[in-house]
C-alpha cells in the first residue's frame, strides 16, 4: 500500500503474484481529494464504492488496473 507518497491525497493498494509482480493496484481518492476540480466529496460521488480509513482518513475506491503482463 502506498499512501500519498507520489501524489498527495491518494492512496494505491497493489496486489503481487508469487514472483513480486503487480498484477493489479487499486486507487483510492481522499474524500476531498481535487474538491475544487470535481465539486463534490467522492463519498457523494461514489456512495456505493469500497472505503479504506487510513490514519483517520477516508480514502474512496475511484478505479482498479489490470497491468499487461497478467493479461
Amino acid at each position: 500500500m502506498d499512501i500519498e507518497t507520489y501524489d498527495c491525497g491518494v492512496v494505491s493498494e497493489q496486489f503481487l503474484d508469487k514472483n513480486g509482480k503487480t498484477i493489479l493496484w487499486r486507487r483510492f481518492n481522499r474524500d476531498d481529494w481535487a474538491i475544487d476540480r470535481y465539486k463534490k466529496k467522492w463519498s457523494e460521488q461514489l456512495p456505493e464504492n469500497d472505503r479504506l480509513t487510513v490514519n483517520g482518513t477516508t480514502y474512496v475506491h475511484w478505479y482498479d488496473c489490470i497491468t499487461d503482463y497478467i493479461l
